[in-house]
């Protein structure tokens, strides 16, 4: 019966490694030009949302989705709510058992929403998107 736990243990250790490896390929890190674009006067800036975010969590290194996986995410979110971004950023929050992400949203400079997300939720809203497309063919 030990054995049995083990195995078992070191099944469900590896498919949660397993996804946080898949999310980890769908990011880049945001770049410097993220936070200097020109603001937009009629909305919120974005780049001024990202420059706060930043000196708020000094201690986080925030990614941006690449943009196939901004595309798919765009497509598994509109499923439940409309959602029109340009980018996406991910804003890693490691606080004691339970890991949570912070994520921006901006269009065209303009702050869209925020969204706490589990790492494992983020990377089904991609996968609801890639299987959105796939059944659209």
């Amino acid at each position: 019966m030990r054995k049995y736990f083990y195995i078992l243990s070191i099944f469900f250790a590896s498919f949660n490694a397993y996804s946080e490896e898949i999310l980890r390929s769908t990011l880049v890190p945001l770049a410097e030009d993220d936070y200097n674009k020109p603001a937009n006067e009629s909305c919120k800036s974005f780049s001024k949302v990202l420059i706060k975010a930043r000196d708020e969590w000094r201690h986080v290194t925030p990614f941006k989705l690449t943009e196939e996986s901004l595309n798919n995410f765009l497509v598994g979110y509109n499923l439940q709510e409309e959602l029109v971004a340009d980018i996406i950023t991910v804003w890693p929050q490691y606080q004691g058992r339970r890991d949570q992400y912070y994520v921006l949203i901006g269009n065209k400079n303009c702050f869209v929403r925020w969204l706490e997300l589990l790492p494992n939720s983020i990377q089904e809203i991609i996968n609801s998107g890639v299987k959105a497309k796939i059944n659209k063919i």
